[in-house]
């Protein structure tokens, strides 16, 4: 009777060897620890030149490497079947992975910051829906009441602030603010860029299997 080794491999790994090793991309179980251990150490990859990359990999190809070594093994694919070994050099990871200090002052003026545009803008939000969404006769309304005097045909501050802030605004939403979270539950942006990582992963596996430079069986 065969035993039974349990791989599971991400869709995308990111790893910064040149030498790759299968637990470097994968979990790896088996009933047997001794041989868990030793097909843990099965080089996968080996890549040879010193620019980052990305390398297209089908699992039966893990099949085949694990085969040649011990072909009394029955792999079990838990994970995706084609997946995406993307390696950065050692010295971009550092540069990556580089901490700043926690500047608490700044925190807090960020925090404050956030809750007052949440503030205004659901201020203005509701202005803006009583008065049937004409944002300009707000704009001329909150000149009226602030400066006394009715606003002439000329643009003034709060037109030019709402042009600068609208396009801010659109970034700032597309972006992280912070890494706290007030839920553990993702955000739609945070789904939606789950997604797009699919999507991009699905686009360079089937561009590699056109191109034929996936890394396949012989």
């Amino acid at each position: 009777m065969s035993t039974e080794l349990y791989i599971k491999i991400e869709q995308h790994v990111k790893v910064n060897k040149k030498k790759v090793l299968l637990s470097d991309i994968a979990s790896v179980h088996c009933s047997n620890h001794d041989i868990a251990k030793e097909l843990s150490q099965l080089m996968v990859l080996s890549i040879s030149g010193s620019e980052n990359g990305m390398y297209a990999m089908t699992f039966i190809k893990i099949v085949e490497l694990v085969h040649r070594k011990r072909q009394d093994i029955t792999v079990v694919n838990e994970g995706e079947k084609d997946f995406i070994i993307e390696y950065t050099s050692p010295a971009d990871e550092k540069i990556g992975k580089g901490k700043r200090p926690k500047n608490t002052v700044m925190e807090y003026a960020k925090a404050a910051f956030v809750c007052l545009v949440a503030f205004f803008g659901a201020a203005f939000t509701i202005m803006t829906f009583n008065m049937d969404v004409s944002v300009a006769d707000l704009f001329d309304k909150l000149y009226l009441w602030f400066m006394g005097v009715e606003k002439g045909g000329e643009p003034s501050i709060l037109e030019l602030s709402y042009c600068v802030g609208l396009p801010i605004g659109i970034i700032v939403f597309f972006n992280h603010f912070s890494r706290k979270k007030l839920t553990t539950d993702p955000t739609p942006i945070h789904v939606e860029m789950r997604n797009y990582e699919k999507q991009i992963n699905s686009a360079i596996i089937e561009d590699s299997s056109r191109e034929g430079k996936t890394i396949d069986v012989s």
